[in-house]
């Protein structure tokens, strides 16, 4: 491994938090993950029948290689012997297949779903070298994970997004490979192998939002980042010049020399601050605050107007439609990155949830007809941050006109789900996997003690999790 000096500044604030995690862990912030993980959880049940899922499944070779996350299932007559990489990429996959996983603006992407898929998939490969992996040892890793590719984001800033690049994929395959690194107690020289390896596969397109690809970039990220974790304990060699002035950042920025890593040793966690908001609607994150303004104001019109198409107004911020590339969507997963599907279902449906997204709901003549009158326009002022700058939407229908300013995340910390709606997104995503699974689990993932095995509260999620796949 190469001596440089890092005038970056990222790889030292990063050993910092990779050192220091599991004293340094706030009560506040492991609140939160808990919190995360349940809701992760339910979005890979979600996505369990999923058209990518289950390619990803099909992709993968049955493997009984160390680490396998299965052993052969009585209750649904099928074998699970998948390796550890192949169940992150399944689970991973699953996580993003309904984009109902959840977001941090501080990078523009989905934090948790590389992370908890990579952390997942290595339980029983962790388990086996730390037989007292706790809950607290666990979500300590899933911290570190987080944190380690939401500042590797705000270091590239956005440029790195508009440059084409979706973040969840590039970022967070780093991160889930230092959270796999901290959970397998890896010493830092190993660690920092695994970190360098996994920006080498580093990789996804926005190209391909809107497509199967969207979500397999996340069973990528997980599946890659287990990879570069075993070829680091395996003695494979790294350069640190990945995070010097000629690598990562010059890479994947437009070969815009790096800045200096805004990363300081003792800030809040960024699940803390600015937090993580945890969707509400099963759709792209930069359509949620309109969704959001459309509902507000169509239960304030009186019932006779909602029954009426009305004419929608909507202005957003600069770079507000980068992701939300299908004005006029021809399936339901085309209709998650459109903003004026998502607008006309608000204000036909009253509500934007699973069904909203079905192949069958976007061919509905009344919704393709109101999906005409929505008008969405970007402001052209510089230096709006996409997720604090404000949504104007307004309503004419009928005799009611009416403007909303939506200024707040839905699902953020300004706007929180409440714990009955986490354990009621969850009964509705596990629904939809066609599994019965008892809530007492889910509870215990948001309930038990910091010291709890964390096997014995996420090995038989796991093990109904995959089943729910290899049966679908």
């Amino acid at each position: 491994m190469s001596t440089i000096t890092f005038d970056t500044g990222f790889l030292p604030a990063w050993q910092a938090c990779y050192l220091s995690a599991q004293a340094a862990v706030t009560d506040s912030a492991l609140l939160q993950a808990r919190r995360s993980w349940l809701d992760t959880l339910a979005s890979i049940a979600a996505g369990a029948r999923e058209r990518c899922t289950q390619a990803a499944l099909h992709a993968c070779e049955a493997s009984v290689e160390a680490g396998a996350v299965g052993q052969p299932s009585s209750t649904a007559g099928l074998a699970l012997p998948l390796s550890a990489g192949d169940a992150a990429l399944v689970l991973g996959t699953a996580s993003h297949a309904l984009d109902y996983d959840d977001v941090c603006m501080l990078a523009a992407c989905h934090p948790s779903a590389p992370p908890v898929a990579a952390l997942l998939a290595m339980l029983p490969a962790i388990d086996a070298r730390r037989p007292a992996f706790s809950l607290r040892d666990l979500l300590s890793a899933y911290l570190v994970g987080t944190e380690t590719l939401l500042r590797l984001g705000q270091w590239l800033g956005f440029r790195h997004y508009a440059l084409g690049f979706h973040a969840t994929s590039t970022l967070g395959v780093v991160g889930a490979a230092a959270a796999c690194s901290h959970a397998l107690g890896l010493p830092i020289e190993q660690a920092r192998v695994a970190l360098s390896i996994a920006a080498s596969s580093a990789c996804g397109l926005r190209a391909n939002f809107g497509t199967d690809v969207k979500p397999l970039h996340v069973g990528f990220a997980a599946s890659q980042a287990i990879r570069a974790v075993l070829l680091a304990q395996a003695g494979a060699s790294s350069s640190d010049d990945v995070w010097g002035a000629t690598g990562y950042s010059l890479a994947f920025n437009g070969a815009e020399p790096p800045a200096t890593a805004g990363w300081r040793a003792g800030e809040p966690w960024a699940i803390d601050q600015p937090g993580f908001e945890l969707k509400r609607f099963p759709s792209c994150y930069m359509s949620h605050r309109l969704i959001a303004g459309i509902l507000a104001l169509r239960h304030r019109a009186p019932a006779a107007e909602r029954a009426v198409a009305a004419r929608i107004l909507i202005e957003i911020p600069r770079n507000g439609q980068a992701a939300l590339k299908h004005p006029d969507p021809g399936n339901g997963l085309e209709a998650k990155f459109s903003g004026p599907y998502c607008a006309a279902a608000a204000w036909i449906d009253g509500r934007v949830d699973l069904a909203t997204f079905d192949d069958a709901a976007v061919s509905r003549p009344a919704l393709r007809e109101q999906m005409q009158r929505v008008s969405i326009v970007e402001r052209t002022l510089e230096g709006e941050a996409l997720e604090s700058a404000p949504v104007n939407v307004r309503i004419e229908a009928g005799s009611f006109s009416e403007t909303v300013c939506v200024d707040w995340a839905p699902g953020s910390l300004r706007d929180p789900i409440t714990r009955k709606e986490l354990l009621d997104k969850w009964g509705d995503c596990v629904q939809r996997s066609g599994l019965s699974i008892d809530e007492s689990l889910a509870m215990a993932v948001l309930d038990a003690t910091d010291a709890t095995q964390a096997e014995s509260v996420l090995g038989p999620l796991r093990r109904l999790l995959l089943e729910a796949i290899v049966r679908a």
